[in-house]
């Protein structure tokens, strides 16, 4: 059996209050975590460490670090845009149960003292967040007028008019259902959202709800997500959400593959999008149909670096994806390009790489954008490791120093001219330039 270096898990959020997305530029509204949600990502994270760090799994990674984490070994990036607290949280909870806390975790001091770190060995895992304002590999999809275009497209297209005739009686019977929210396909995510959310959490929406409703808004979702996030080839612009977080993956499997980097684990805790995108990119829904669909909260994409048996000592990787954390098939192997089995890291690269989008730079010129940045990249940069909160609260703050500033200096100006030549002097001079 082949032997694990290293693997890569892409993991979508955990369950949240409901989100809204724009329709056409898919600009993010507000939401938060739930109780269920974080539940979920911990149990997620339970099972990633079942898998990947515990003695005797098949798929155990024999060189990592599996009590005490390793911060040269794991490396955490979190989406911070769109959904971002939501998916930040979820980030925390994936790793509470990935490395949980352990006595283990201390220290001895010079003087030979012993600490432990705090609530029974707590471990601190880094995470780097990511956000569009200075980065955009984990939100490529916003603010990019090509995609746009794309989307307008859609809307237009023959399927889509077919969909929307089709649909047409079931979004007349849902509107006493989504209180004034506008019942048309376009809308249909926002339309399932709220529905969905309101299933879950609100008993008298749960017990008025036809049975068939929710079903039939999921699969109009899965159609409308799914035609939104992909693309006939796989450069294409629909494609844009997995063509961004592609290099991403190709550097860590790399990294992971060099014997001299440390990196053997690597998280990437993002929303929906992507997964859809790279399973159209790499073709596995072409065997798949059924990851040509949004992914349930929770679920998991692993790709695993696994180093083949003599005489065929080449890198491949395996690919596993779990739809939420109580998927009755589990994790289920999903393979690219058409592949039955494990595919070489070379070929996988070579297939992949000309269809990255490897840096802001490359972002703009795909998206036909006059800005590599949003107006509020400084603060973000200084708050790179911040939420958007504090990023908002920063540029009050600076504003409001300015504000301060100005009129310090002018208090001061004036009485240090009131001390040289007294308030009369100071009036005459006045009525003198009003004259001039």
């Amino acid at each position: 059996m082949s032997s694990v270096l290293g693997v890569v898990i892409i993991a979508r959020n955990g369950d949240r209050r409901a989100f809204y997305q724009d329709p056409q530029t898919y600009a993010p509204g507000l939401t938060d975590s739930t109780a269920l949600g974080v539940a979920d990502l911990h149990l997620l994270g339970t099972q990633l460490r079942s898998t990947y760090l515990t003695t005797g799994s098949p798929a155990f990674i024999p060189s990592i670090s599996r009590d005490v984490a390793d911060t040269q070994e794991v490396k955490v990036l979190v989406k911070a845009g769109g959904e971002g607290a939501v998916v930040f949280d979820s980030a925390i909870a994936l790793l509470q149960g990935l490395f949980p806390p352990n006595p283990r975790n201390q220290v001895k001091l010079a003087n030979g003292t012993t600490v432990s770190a705090p609530l029974g060995g707590y471990q601190y895992v880094p995470m780097e967040t990511v956000e569009p304002g200075n980065d955009r590999s984990l939100e490529s999809w916003t603010d990019c007028p090509e995609f746009q275009k794309h989307v307008t497209a859609f809307y237009e297209s023959d399927a889509f008019k077919k969909e929307e005739k089709s649909a047409a009686s079931f979004l007349h019977e849902v509107k006493d259902f989504v209180f004034g929210r506008p019942a048309t396909l376009k809308n249909i995510w926002n339309i399932y959202d709220y529905m969905n959310t309101e299933l879950i959490y609100n008993q008298t929406y749960a017990y008025r709800l036809p049975p068939t409703y929710i079903n039939q808004a999921r699969a109009l979702a899965d159609f409308h997500e799914n035609g939104v996030f992909s693309d006939a080839e796989a450069n294409g612009i629909g494609n844009i959400a997995g063509r961004s977080l592609l290099h991403t993956i190709l550097d860590s499997v790399e990294r992971i593959a060099f014997d001299d980097d440390p990196l053997k684990l690597m998280v990437i805790q993002t929303s929906y999008q992507p997964f859809i995108s790279l399973f159209h990119q790499t073709e596995m829904v072409k065997e798949h149909p059924h990851l040509a669909a949004i992914p349930n909260f929770g679920a998991a994409l692993a790709i695993e670096l696994r180093r083949g048996l003599p005489p065929d000592m080449r890198d491949f990787l395996r690919f596993k994806f779990r739809n939420g954390t109580d998927d009755p098939e589990d994790w289920q192997l999903v393979h690219p390009f058409g592949h039955r089995a494990d595919i070489p890291l070379t070929e996988f690269v070579y297939r992949t790489e000309g269809t990255t989008i490897a840096n802001n730079k490359e972002w703009a010129h795909v998206c036909g954008a006059t800005t590599e940045f949003s107006t509020t990249t400084t603060v973000m940069q200084i708050a790179r490791r911040g939420s958007i909160q504090f990023s908002m609260g920063a540029i009050i703050f600076l504003l409001l120093a300015i504000v301060v500033k100005t009129l310090l200096r002018t208090r001061a100006r004036r009485t240090a001219l009131t001390k040289v030549h007294g308030p009369q002097m100071i009036e005459c001079s006045r009525a003198e330039k009003q004259e001039v």
